[in-house]
């Protein structure tokens, strides 16, 4: 069995054979080259001799694999508009961003709307309905809609869920 590093310290060792040569043919006509710089290029064409004829690994490629656009690479709850919207909403809720309570307690209502046409749902809690109601009026000054905590919409979107969670 070939040890790999074998067939590199051969050409490294012609490479430094043949500038042993070409050092005894300069002496031979009166030119005197320092050894170890014959040496050193012997070592070097050894070297480049070994490259060229093993080879080294290319680089990984540079442009990114093909993407994949398939409807059905998407997560299934990117694929409800409802959801996005919801998303939608919900990233505009940071500073200096327009989000209003109306604006995402009437897309809490289309979905409340959407569940009511489920003959088996269970009707709204009488809070999410008010709630709902109160967004749904066209004059904000009349009926404002209070600011909506993290537990009152989770709360909320548990119970439009309840029919989701048990279609799994």
């Amino acid at each position: 069995m070939i040890r790999p590093w074998l067939p590199l310290l051969a050409r490294l060792g012609l490479g430094v054979l043949v500038s042993l040569a070409l050092y005894g043919v300069c002496t031979l006509f009166g030119l005197f080259l320092p050894l170890p710089v014959l040496s050193s290029l012997g070592l070097a064409g050894g070297a480049i001799w070994w490259i060229i004829d093993v080879g080294v690994d290319r680089a990984d490629r540079l442009d990114g694999p093909a993407l994949d656009l398939d409807v059905d690479y998407a997560l299934p709850h990117a694929q409800d508009t409802r959801v996005r919207r919801l998303e939608d909403l919900a990233y505009g809720a940071q500073p200096r961003r327009r989000m209003t309570h109306r604006g995402l307690l009437r897309t809490l209502g289309e979905i409340a709307d959407e569940r009511g046409r489920d003959p088996d749902a269970e009707p709204l809690s009488p809070d999410l309905t008010r709630l709902i109601e109160t967004a749904r009026q066209p004059d904000a000054e009349q009926h404002p809609v209070g600011p909506l905590d993290r537990r009152t919409l989770h709360r909320c979107l548990r119970e439009l869920a309840q029919r989701e969670e048990r279609d799994r």
